[in-house]
């Protein structure tokens, strides 16, 4: 445990019921954290609690409360969640579902994205400050905070010889909007000058921390089943795997892994980890590469056609600089073998009905793998990606 934590300090959670939530919440309770998570409802803390058991001891589950915040954007939403709370995490944000049909008009996007990021990061802010009790807050921006949509999708051209670095900062842009892509960008670009902006008008006694993590892949253990397996940024490997055509998007990923290791790090280590910055997280990656390395690791799948390599996504390659991050967090990112091997693992295996087991990868062990997978992939199996991109 870092040396700015104690064991009576109190780290509230937010968006843990997400892809990346999850998983910080589980790295903050394996690193021997007290964790309180805001959930909008006692299902919800039911459901985490189901998902969880498979993931902790019964030693850490006793470090764990809940406290419910049935509409983040309410006025004083997270005051009662707010007691001897020394640490934030806060995750939740609106995500992308695929589910809009462009274009996203001014009024939906300001409903669905912008709104809620704005309004709850706000909020959270407000409540951490007026319980006094507050060190720091870490807030899961995006990458796309950082470099214009345009870029990210390969239809303006970055300049050559300017990376992307943790400094820079992209205008809001008001809708309509040409993709749930573009207006969910615009809520992290909307959250994130709210944020800057208030603390440079407040001045809290704490500080803040705003991680942008790239497309987020790896293994989502709030999944249960293919279709869930499918939601957030993993469906852009899957997708492709399963057939589909689609990008081009930016050759930049990061393990879910590394992203909840680094929000914990963020939040408990306020002596290595400078607050009142912005840390990258992010490495390389060559989105059609996922074809060779899913089937390298997993031979059964493409013999029983259960992935295919007819699907494609172009890459588009940006330079961005995350070096701050690695250097700070003492880390190099798990590589794009690692995420997808990760991310097709789980798919395979809730596919093939083998529960918690797993299909066995053949990567770095020379084992085969001996899954007996008889499962055809069905139109149903694939994500709506007509909103051009589905982030986490």
């Amino acid at each position: 445990m870092a040396p700015s934590v104690s064991s009576t300090d109190l780290v509230l959670i937010t968006g843990a019921t997400g892809h990346v939530g999850f998983r910080t919440l589980v790295h903050a309770l394996r690193t021997g954290l007290n964790v309180r998570v805001a959930v909008r409802s006692q299902s919800k803390a039911s459901q985490l609690l189901s998902r969880l058991s498979l993931k902790i001891t019964s030693k850490q589950r006793q470090r764990l409360s809940f406290t419910v915040v049935p509409d983040i954007t309410a006025d004083g939403a997270y005051d009662n969640a707010m007691d001897d709370v020394t640490h934030v995490i806060h995750v939740a944000s609106p995500l992308v579902t695929g589910s809009q049909q462009p274009p996203i008009d001014s009024r939906l996007a300001e409903d669905f994205f912008i709104g809620p990021a704005v309004r709850g990061t706000r909020n959270l802010l407000e409540a951490s400050e007026g319980c006094g009790t507050v060190r720091r807050v870490v807030i899961t921006s995006s990458i796309v905070a950082l470099i214009p949509v345009a870029q990210m999708e390969g239809t303006e051209p970055r300049p050559k010889g300017t990376p992307v670095r943790p400094t820079d900062r992209v205008p809001f842009t008001s809708g309509p909007y040409h993709s749930e892509f573009a207006a969910y960008a615009n809520s992290k670009i909307a959250a994130l000058h709210a944020a800057e902006t208030w603390c440079e008008t407040t001045r809290p006694a704490f500080d803040v921390v705003h991680l942008h993590p790239s497309f987020v892949l790896g293994r989502n253990d709030m999944a249960a089943n293919t279709a869930q397996c499918m939601k957030g940024t993993n469906a852009m490997v899957l997708a492709m795997l399963l057939g589909r055509r689609f990008g081009p998007f930016a050759g930049a990923t990061v393990h879910v892994d590394d992203v909840a290791r680094c929000h914990v790090t963020a939040a408990i280590d306020t002596i290595n980890v400078s607050g009142n910055e912005s840390y990258i997280l992010s490495q390389e990656s060559r989105w059609n590469d996922a074809k060779d390395m899913a089937i390298r690791s997993f031979p059964v799948a493409e013999k029983t056609r259960l992935l295919v390599k007819s699907g494609n996504v172009d890459t588009t390659e940006i330079e961005i600089d995350a070096s701050l991050a690695e250097d700070t967090f003492g880390l190099r990112f798990k590589g794009f073998h690692d995420q997808v091997e990760s991310l097709v693992g789980q798919f395979l295996d809730l596919k093939s009905n083998k529960g918690q087991s797993g299909p066995k990868s053949v990567s770095g062990k020379g084992k085969k793998n001996t899954t007996g997978v008889e499962v055809k992939v069905y139109p149903t199996d694939m994500p709506s990606l007509r909103s051009t991109a589905i982030f986490v």
